[in-house]
């Protein structure tokens, strides 16, 4: 029996995405062939080879403060990039 599942991304920029999915939503910071994304409750860290589907994930950190930590970082980053694009 099968299942339905849903899932958005959203571009932030460049290197930033949003993912939106029925199980909640994340932030992703990275280039193709090495990510790190960021949700409530876990760091996890992607490394592959691009267009290969070959790709290495690991999670980063179990616990909500580091991940509350990096989100912060990737929301300052976010917006140093905005306010140097402005100019």
């Amino acid at each position: 029996m099968g299942f339905f599942r849903f899932r958005k991304v959203i571009p932030l920029g460049k290197f930033f995405r949003l993912n939106l999915s029925k199980t909640g939503a994340s932030l992703s910071a990275g280039r193709p062939g090495a990510t790190v994304n960021v949700r409530n409750d876990r760091v996890d860290g992607t490394v592959g080879v691009p267009g290969s589907g070959l790709s290495y994930k690991e999670r980063l950190s179990h616990r909500g403060c580091a991940a509350l930590l990096v989100f912060a970082l990737m929301i300052a980053s976010l917006l140093a990039g905005a306010v140097a694009y402005a100019h």
